[in-house]
């Protein structure tokens, strides 16, 4: 089965998580266990350099989970 979201419901459920994250007072590092509707696991974000974010993500979702993103007209996409 695929879970299907907006990203306004995706932004809600990771709000929500955030609430119980951790931040590493000595760097700029934030732990955010996955939202329990969703599945199991963490993401681990790091600012390498002002701007530049490393996520490292250990998870596993109940479900697929697609996720409907508007266009967005930028030059650089992926």
């Amino acid at each position: 089965m695929t879970l299907t979201l907006t990203t306004k419901e995706w932004d809600k459920l990771w709000a929500e998580a955030e609430l119980n994250s951790q931040k590493n007072p000595e760097s700029n590092e934030f732990i955010y266990q996955v939202p329990k509707q969703l599945g199991k696991g963490y993401v681990r974000d790091i600012e390498v350099y002002p701007h530049l974010l490393l996520s490292i993500s250990d998870s596993e979702y109940h479900d697929d989970v697609l996720i409907k993103i508007p266009e967005y007209n930028h030059p650089l996409q992926f």
